[in-house]
């Protein structure tokens, strides 16, 4: 799977994300970079992950902080490739007052999306192309309001991931809060292994505890298309160039 590098930025700088206790975050320390301007960060995440992509959280705009920061304003608008975006659309916020920009991939969290009506607009607008659907989970519960979507209990992301898909999403990401940033691995490898059998040809991201290689091809081996990274690059647990994925195993004889 392909890396996609990540940027939370609150309060104009780029923080570390630890476990989704966003309270606790503070302003990264990197190998990479002594910076913490958002570009600085950005450009150097790239860089060590080979790709013009990006996954750009607006910490201050998710939980509800205002509109668009100018820092991942600027990150959008001097893109040279895709840059997944989540600043919180739900209730507080509509995509349609984002600044125009071919690379823009929105994302809409199920932690902000209280009920399928508001995904169901959003597979209806221009976006529905570049839509990312993100699967918030903590510890392998969901976090939202699983209720309102009618799923068996809080642990049915396959559920989530049905509704999703049959509204239309074609990418979906798995994202376990609990994890990131932990070094602990994901932890989500059996239901992405359950959402890709299901669903072969929708895309796959996933992300949270990521910390070797090792951790990546295992989730390639899931399912995954692409896994999110960020402190796994910071700390140089993730370096280019990028080892040999391990030939597959035999059969058994």
């Amino acid at each position: 799977p392909r890396l996609v590098p990540v940027v939370d930025v609150k309060g104009g700088v780029v923080v570390r994300a630890v476990a989704g206790r966003r309270e606790g975050y503070r302003p990264v320390v990197s190998t990479l970079t002594t910076s913490t301007e958002p570009a600085v960060v950005a450009a150097a995440l790239r860089a060590a992950a080979g790709t013009t992509e990006l996954y750009v959280a607006d910490l201050d705009a998710i939980t509800g902080g205002g509109g668009l920061s100018p820092e991942v304003a600027g990150l959008l608008d001097s893109a040279t490739g895709p840059v997944w975006l989540d600043a919180g659309f739900g209730p507080r916020h509509d995509v349609i007052d984002l600044p125009p920009s071919p690379h823009l991939r929105p994302v809409v969290g199920f932690e902000t999306c209280r009920t399928p009506d508001f995904l169901r607009d959003f597979t209806f607008s221009p976006c529905s192309q570049t839509l990312g659907f993100s699967i918030d989970l903590r510890g392998g519960e969901l976090v939202g309001n699983w209720g309102a979507w009618g799923v068996g209990d809080r642990r049915d992301a396959l559920g989530v991931a049905r509704i999703a898909v049959g509204m239309g999403v074609r990418t979906l990401i798995v994202l376990d809060l609990a994890r990131v940033g932990t070094g602990t691995g994901t932890g989500t490898e059996e239901l992405l292994a359950a959402i890709r059998t299901e669903f072969p040809r929708v895309e796959l991201i996933v992300g949270g505890g990521v910390r070797t290689f090792d951790d990546v091809n295992q989730l390639g081996a899931a399912g995954a298309d692409a896994v999110l990274v960020a402190s796994a690059l910071h700390d140089g647990t993730l370096t280019s160039p990028r080892p040999a994925a391990p030939p597959p195993a035999p059969p058994p004889s």
